[in-house]
């Protein structure tokens, strides 16, 4: 049976947009934002819409969300409105999906604003809700991915819930942390636009655009341990090393397009699709023909963006010296490094 909802830590820089293709096609859809709160002009239907509009909830995924929010007599209530009253409903589940989204980014440990649009009754009763059953609550097959899984900032009672049973499936996405630093060195170099929200790449991208030459911007985000990443990537090593967590590359994912090959592609679609139970493929039965009708192949014209090695293009001796000096511990062993990549 797929897994309803997936949990993808994949570090900024690390080639998540290659990523949240396969898991598209898997027929997920990809959330993550700051608030935590449902984007106003989010388009997806709420209930009561027809079929074929869109990732809508479920059968079975309204009432309880509904009972959980509101209570089961207002829940009731608002399921026996008759059509042309149906907004009242439309409305309501779409809170309760806000305050959902808040609650369960807070229990992942990532950051939320300080003020909200929502009632915090409604976000205050959800968050009662036990850590076992709160992602059963959430509507259609999403995938939530978070650049980091701190077991210091997640929630202790989330941490419990999945040791016991293991769900959501976690994936850690993760790339040459060399290859992040010049990913997002090039992010915060660039058009203000693409930087987004991040309270972090907002500071450094001014700290970044300062800097005359690439030389020196790569020396600081080697040098200064807070630059955008680096600490992330400290924090997110128990990932690699834990059982129940489906590791996959970016080095694998990129393919021959961008630098890697087709084998170790396949290899990591196949444990993406061991990790997120998909239903049409069973694992023995998986083959690089019954692959290539169900997932993308790799995206071009993407520049150095997704390219594996890029680092090499960039760091000096001096460079390589500092990252061995200080960063070292964050590479993994030789065994699983592809040809090439030290």
């Amino acid at each position: 049976m797929a897994a309803p909802q997936l949990i993808v830590v994949s570090p900024r820089g690390s080639g998540t947009p290659l990523l949240t293709e396969f898991t598209a096609a898997l027929g997920y859809s990809s959330y993550g934002t700051m608030s935590g709160v449902r984007p106003a002009g989010d388009a997806r239907p709420g209930p009561g819409t027809g079929p074929g509009q869109g990732p809508g909830p479920g059968p079975g995924e309204v009432y309880p969300l509904l009972v959980a929010s509101y209570g089961q007599d207002r829940a009731v209530r608002l399921l026996r409105r008759r059509d042309e009253e149906r907004d009242e409903l439309k409305s309501a589940f779409q809170e309760a999906v806000s305050a959902l989204w808040r609650v369960w980014w807070t229990r992942l440990g990532q950051p939320v604003t300080l003020t909200s649009p929502l009632d915090p009754g409604l976000e205050g009763r959800l968050a009662r809700v036990p850590d076992s059953e709160l992602h059963r609550l959430l509507p259609g097959r999403g995938c939530w991915y978070v650049t980091g899984l701190d077991l210091q900032r997640a929630e202790a009672g989330f941490l419990r819930a999945w040791h016991a049973d293991r769900q959501p499936p976690v994936i850690f996405h993760h790339r040459d942390v060399r290859d992040r630093i010049i990913s997002q060195i090039q992010l915060l170099s660039g058009p203000a636009e693409r930087v987004g929200s991040l309270p972090d790449h907002l500071i450094y991208r001014d700290i970044v655009s300062a800097l005359p030459t690439m030389d020196a911007r790569i020396t600081l985000a080697l040098t200064d341990p807070a630059f955008p990443g680096m600490e992330e990537a400290r924090r997110c090593q128990w990932l690699a090393r834990h059982p129940a967590v489906t590791v996959i590359t970016h080095e694998e994912l990129a393919g021959p397009a961008h630098g890697g090959t087709t084998e170790a592609r396949e290899e990591a679609v196949t444990r993406l699709l061991h990790a997120t139970g998909h239903p049409s493929l069973s694992p023995d039965s998986l083959s690089s023909d019954s692959l290539s009708p169900d997932l993308p192949a790799p995206r071009s014209g993407d520049g150095d963006d997704l390219e594996v090695g890029v680092w090499r293009r960039h760091f000096t001796p001096a460079h390589e010296r500092i990252f061995s000096r200080l960063h070292s511990d964050l590479l993994p062993g030789p065994s699983a490094l592809p040809a090439g990549s030290n």
